[in-house]
């Protein structure tokens, strides 16, 4: 059919420029409503935000500084929390190694003494590396003196059944972790001198399940101190502890700190500052701005799920009680408000000029846009005329290209079923014209030996119609292939090296000696689409790879079918050969219908054409070759890019 000749669209002309006024009075009623949308902002902007803001400055300066509160905040709790995890790291370690090495002999030079002396001395913070017996009685000691690990002596070991970090800790389940009220270190009755801030970390001690004591590891809590204050220093900050009784670690007075240890009970946090007890007594985490200043709190939670090592980890007793405290002064917070009004009074001006200026930049560009959008209106109406025409004009070539394909098709189908089909009626002919002379010597007197001739003759064209009809019937069946009966497919989910390894038997056991399989398939890669089909692929291409790529006298060469993801989400799987290759002058119609090299050997050239119409029909993806004969570089490769998720088919 031919099609009507196609208009040329006509070329835009750049409008003439307008006067503002006048264009912008004539613009639509949208349009001009539109511009007062995008105008009312700014003028919002100047007339709200700006008195807003002068007003409150004095909050918006303050809040960078509890923006840097939080974060030190931030950094301090995560300081402690890794304090936490090395020691809970540590004494499981500890309590893991006691359970293994033999614990009858804790004299100085034993297995077990060796351990707690190397573990003390490796790691340097602990004051303190004992082990306890079931009835609470130290067995074995090891202190930090003068930065060395010392043995204790058996006679000075001490009873220790009545702390709390012994009787919380014995019977509870391997793996539990004790954490004890941070305090100061007592001996023999009294506060040690100089102060000892302590940390106490316990866990049970376990052997075929039979619970063996108490490990215990007495941290050096100064360390950690040192570390929040360094951090704080820095940044003009403090740092403070403040534990579940509401006394101070380390608070705001160097006074206040371990009071209730130091004979002054009274001097708690409830009793001196109400209000800041309150507030972090009544949440975890919050803002308190009192008379003495402002701080930032929250309070350490520790679990099982605290940790890095999740896996060794286990149950956690939690006595530590610790709320963390930044604060800062408020000096800095009236300066900066008013640095910042001293600023904003030029910047409202130069609000108000962008704003004037923005104003009649928005409104030449709204003039000058509806000009464009009038001559772009006539512009659209002759190419939509254009584009039907075009649409007409596709409709026909696409009807044309349908029916030529499909006489190509029926052609090909009729080319493919005449040689079977002649050779069959030939060999029903001459079997027809045996039965006649068989006829006319059973008249004249049959012999055996014509008797056997006729059978060997009728044998033979049986077998050759057989055979004949055989090809035809498997030409069919191909053929019908290509038509891919979609009903037939079951979609689901599926592990993509296990379905290449299902494509067919001989991926699994390989037979040949002489050709090598390599198999690079992904582990874990999980498709959403058609198993069945992407087997049958796979396994025509590999029967094509083994059928024309190495040859069949001395036919010695390498297999590889590779299977992995994409960076873009799809999966990859490409069945390469070091073969033969393809020629070049074929390559653009291996996946043409009934094109093959090897007619005269039984091919019917519809493998590879079945193969591509699955991968893209069913799929949902593409294929791709590359071939190459000769050179060092010979051989093939077909790629297929497939989605995880096919396309529904309807």
């Amino acid at each position: 059919m031919a099609a009507p000749p196609l208009a040329a669209p006509p070329v835009a002309a750049t409008p003439a420029r307008v006067p503002l006024l006048r264009g912008f009075l004539d613009l639509p009623r949208q349009v001009q409503r539109r511009f007062a949308v995008m105008l009312l902002p700014w003028l919002a902007v100047f007339a709200l935000g700006f008195p807003w803001l002068w007003l409150k400055f004095d909050g918006l300066a303050r809040e960078p500084l509890w923006h840097e509160r939080e974060s030190l905040l931030d950094e301090s709790v995560e300081i402690v929390r890794r304090t936490l995890d090395s020691l809970e790291h540590d004494v499981l370690f500890l309590s893991d190694m006691s359970s293994q090495l033999p614990r009858e002999n804790v004299e100085d030079g034993s297995p077990m003494a060796r351990l707690y002396v190397t573990f003390a001395r490796t790691a340097g913070v602990y004051d303190q590396v004992r082990w306890l017996g079931e009835n609470g009685a130290e067995l074995l000691r090891v202190n930090w003196r003068m930065g060395t690990p010392l043995l204790v002596p058996q006679a000075q070991l001490q009873q220790k059944v009545g702390r709390g970090y012994f009787a919380d800790t014995r019977g509870t389940v391997p793996g539990t972790v004790y954490f004890s009220p941070m305090d100061l270190n007592e001996e023999h009755g009294g506060v040690e001198r100089p102060l000892v801030p302590t940390l106490r970390v316990a866990t049970p001690l376990y052997e075929d399940d039979i619970a063996q004591g108490v490990v215990v590891i007495n941290y050096r809590a100064s360390r950690l101190l040192s570390r929040l204050n360094d951090l704080a220093r820095r940044r003009d900050l403090t740092v403070m502890l403040l534990n579940d009784d509401g006394y101070w670690l380390q608070g705001p007075e160097p006074d206040d700190d371990w009071a209730w240890q130091l004979g002054l009970p009274q001097r708690k946090v409830p009793n001196t500052d109400p209000a800041l007890w309150r507030s972090v007594s009544g949440a975890d985490s919050g803002r308190y701005r009192g008379a003495i200043g402002d701080y930032a709190f929250r309070r350490l939670k520790i679990g099982a799920d605290s940790f890095t090592d999740l896996d060794s980890a286990g149950p956690v007793v939690n006595k530590l009680g610790l709320v963390v405290l930044v604060g800062g002064e408020r000096g800095q917070a009236a300066s900066w408000a008013e640095n910042w009004k001293v600023m904003l009074a030029p910047l409202m001006a130069l609000v108000f000029l962008v704003t004037l200026r923005y104003g009649w930049v928005t409104m030449r560009g709204l003039v000058d846009e509806e000009a464009r959008a009038r001559e772009l209106r006539r512009t659209n109406k002759a190419l939509r005329d254009a584009y039907e025409n075009l649409t007409h004009v596709r409709a026909d070539l696409s009807r044309a290209e349908r029916l030529s394909s499909l006489g190509l098709m029926v052609a090909g189908v009729a080319h493919e079923l005449n040689t079977p089909l002649g050779s069959a009626s030939l060999a029903v002919s001459a079997l027809t014209q045996s039965i006649e002379t068989l006829r006319a010597r059973l008249e004249a007197g049959l012999r055996k030996s014509d008797l056997q001739a006729f059978l060997d003759e009728a044998s033979e064209a049986s077998r050759l119609a057989d055979g004949a009809v055989r090809r035809a019937s498997g030409i069919v069946r191909r053929f019908k292939q290509v038509a891919v009966d979609r009903t037939s497919m079951e979609r689901r989910s599926f592990a993509l090296d296990e379905a290449v390894l299902d494509a067919d038997p001989r991926l699994r056991k390989w037979p040949y000696e002489q050709i090598q399989l390599r198999l690079e398939l992904e582990r874990g890669l999980f498709m959403d689409s058609y198993p069945g089909p992407l087997e049958q692929v796979i396994g025509n291409l590999l029967n094509n790879a083994l059928a024309h790529a190495f040859d069949h006298e001395n036919g010695s060469g390498t297999l590889r079918i590779q299977a992995h993801g994409s960076a873009g989400g799809d999966v990859v799987v490409r069945i390469i050969d070091d073969g033969v290759g393809i020629e070049e002058a074929d390559l653009p119609h291996i996946f043409d219908p009934f094109f093959t090299t090897q007619r005269h050997q039984g091919g019917t050239g519809l493998g590879l054409h079945i193969v591509a119409q699955m991968v893209s029909e069913v799929l949902s993806g593409r294929i791709d070759v590359q071939s190459r004969r000769g050179g060092p570089d010979h051989g093939t490769t077909f790629t297929l890019v497939l989605p995880r998720q096919a396309k529904y088919m309807s």
